[in-house]
C-alpha cells in the first residue's frame, strides 16, 4: 500500500487535469507540509495537500461553491466537477444511476462477485458486473447500529459528523454479507466540533469547528477544567486523534467528563468571526443554519450565554447533557487562571500555542458543546494491498474490491488531503487491474 501510494500520490493533480485542463490544483497555506513531521522522511517529501479549485484565486472557506458555476467553484464542489467532466468524456462507456442505492451482492456458482442489486424507484433493480465489483461507499457516520457498535463512548449522542449523510455504511454491511472480514472498524478522521440541533437517521450532525483553540477562548469539559492545549484540536497531527482525549472514559465516576467538552469565549472571540467554515460542508450545503457573528446558534438555544462566568457556569450546569456536572468555582478559577497564562504569554499547564493565547475577559460570555466527530469513520472491510476484499482467514473473496473511506488504507493515522488522495490512488490502481480481469460467468 506504501508503494502505491509513492508511486501514484505525486501524479494525481495530473490525473485530474487529464479529466478536466481547466481544473486547478491550489496549494492550500498551512497544508503544504506533511502533517507527521516526525516521521522519517517528513520533510524530505515535500508533500502537499492540494485543495480543489477552477479559481487562481481561490474561495475562502467561508465562501460557498454549491450551485455556483463551475469555473467559481473551490473544495469539494470543485473535486466533484473534475470527475464529473471525466465521465462525461466517456460517454455512453460510463453511465451513473442517480438515487439508485445498492443493497446486495450478488455471486455466481464459483463464489465470484458478479454483480450487485440495488433499488429504484421502490423496485429492485439488478446490475451485472462484467469484471468485478467495486464498493466505495464511504463509511458509516449516519448509521446507528454500527455507531453504536463500532464508535467508542456513546456513539449515538457523543459524536457528529460533518462529511456527507449518504455514509450509512451500506458497502460495509453489502461485503460482510459476502463474508468479507473486517479492519480498524472503530477508528476515524475526528476531533471534537460542535454538534447541532439538526439530525440525520436519529444521529446528530455537526459542522468543522476550526474557532477551537483561537484566542479568547478555553475548552473544559464537564467539570469545569481544562485537560489539554485547545491548539491540538486543529493543529497537526493530533488534530485527527483529538477525538481519543473526548471519548475518555473515567473508570471512578463511571463516566465521560468529556462528552459534551465546553468551548469557553468572550464576545470578542463571538464578534470577530464565524466559529464554523459557512461555505463547506453541512453549513455550506444547506443542513445547519449558522451565520457570520454566531447570533443564530445563540438565539436557538446551541450556545449558552451569560453576563458573567459564573452565571455561565450555571446554565452549563442545568444544560440536560452536562447532568449537573459543572463546577462553578472551577470555571471561575480556569478562566482566571488561563488569563493570566496570556499575561505571561505561556501556557504553563498545557503548553498552549503563545500566538493564541488571547483573555477571556470581554463579556458576554458564550459557550458552545463540544462532541467528538468530524468528516468521517475510517475502518471497514478488510482488504489488501491491491485492495481486494478479504474474508477473516485472510482469502480474497473473488471479484470484490473496495476503495476509501470504506476500507480505508489509512487505518488509524490521518494525512491532510489523505482520504481523497486514496480513493485517486487505489481507485486507479484497482480499475487497471480490474480492466485486465477476463470476463465474469453467471
Amino acid at each position: 500500500m506504501a508503494q502505491l501510494w509513492a508511486d501514484l500520490s505525486p501524479t494525481n493533480l495530473e490525473f485530474l487535469q487529464s479529466l478536466d485542463p481547466a481544473f486547478i490544483g491550489g496549494s492550500q497555506p498551512g497544508f503544504n507540509k506533511a502533517s507527521f513531521p516526525n516521521f522519517p522522511g517528513a520533510k524530505e517529501c515535500k508533500y502537499n495537500a492540494y485543495r480543489a479549485t477552477y479559481q487562481k484565486r481561490m474561495k475562502n472557506f467561508n465562501q460557498k461553491s454549491v450551485d455556483s458555476p463551475k469555473e467559481e467553484t473551490s473544495s469539494g464542489e470543485a473535486f466533484w466537477r473534475c470527475l464529473e467532466e471525466g465521465v462525461k468524456k466517456q460517454g455512453d462507456n460510463i453511465k451513473v444511476y442517480y438515487e439508485t442505492p445498492a443493497c446486495s451482492l450478488l455471486k455466481n456458482a464459483k463464489g465470484e462477485v458478479v454483480g450487485v442489486v440495488a433499488t429504484q424507484n421502490g423496485k429492485p433493480v439488478y446490475f451485472r458486473g462484467k469484471k468485478a465489483v467495486v464498493l466505495c461507499s464511504g463509511g458509516y457516520e449516519y448509521n446507528k447500529p454500527m455507531r453504536q457498535a463500532f464508535l467508542e463512548g456513546p456513539g449515538v449522542d457523543g459524536w457528529a459528523f460533518y462529511g456527507t449523510t449518504s455514509n450509512t455504511g451500506d458497502g460495509i454491511a453489502m461485503g460482510m454479507a459476502a463474508g468479507a472480514g473486517l479492519q480498524k472498524v472503530g477508528k476515524s478522521a475526528a476531533r471534537v466540533i460542535v454538534p447541532a440541533q439538526t439530525r440525520y437517521n436519529g444521529m446528530r450532525i455537526g459542522s468543522i469547528t476550526p474557532a477551537v483553540g483561537s484566542a479568547n477562548s478555553i475548552v473544559v469539559d464537564n467539570y469545569g477544567n481544562r485537560y489539554e492545549a485547545e491548539t491540538k484540536v486543529t493543529d497537526n497531527p493530533s488534530r485527527y486523534f483529538f477525538y481519543k482525549a473526548a471519548v475518555t472514559f473515567d473508570i471512578s465516576s463511571l463516566s465521560y467528563p468529556r462528552t459534551p467538552s465546553w468551548m469557553i469565549f468572550d464576545e470578542k472571540l463571538r464578534t470577530s468571526k464565524p466559529l464554523v467554515g459557512l461555505g463547506i460542508s453541512t453549513v455550506g450545503y444547506g443542513f445547519i443554519d449558522w451565520d457570520e457573528k454566531n447570533e443564530k446558534p445563540i438565539a436557538s438555544g446551541l450556545i449558552l450565554k451569560a453576563d458573567s462566568i459564573e452565571e455561565l457556569a450555571n446554565k452549563i450546569k442545568q444544560h440536560p447533557e452536562n447532568k449537573g456536572r459543572m463546577v462553578p468555582v472551577n470555571l471561575v478559577e480556569q478562566v482566571t487562571r488561563f488569563n493570566k497564562f496570556c499575561d505571561d504569554k505561556k501556557d504553563a499547564d498545557f503548553g498552549r500555542r503563545p500566538a493564541t493565547l488571547g483573555k477571556i475577559e470581554q463579556g458576554p460570555f458564550y459557550a458552545m458543546p463540544l462532541v467528538a466527530g468530524g468528516p468521517n469513520t475510517k475502518g471497514g472491510l478488510l482488504a489488501d494491498a491491491d485492495r481486494r476484499v478479504l474474508a477473516w482467514d485472510g482469502t480474497p473473496i473473488p471479484r470484490l474490491y473496495s476503495v476509501g473511506e470504506i476500507a480505508s488504507a489509512l487505518k488509524f493515522v490521518y494525512q491532510g488531503g489523505g482520504n481523497l488522495t486514496e480513493c485517486l490512488v487505489y481507485g486507479r490502481h484497482v480499475g487497471k487491474n480490474v480492466a485486465g480481469l477476463p470476463d465474469t460467468t453467471l
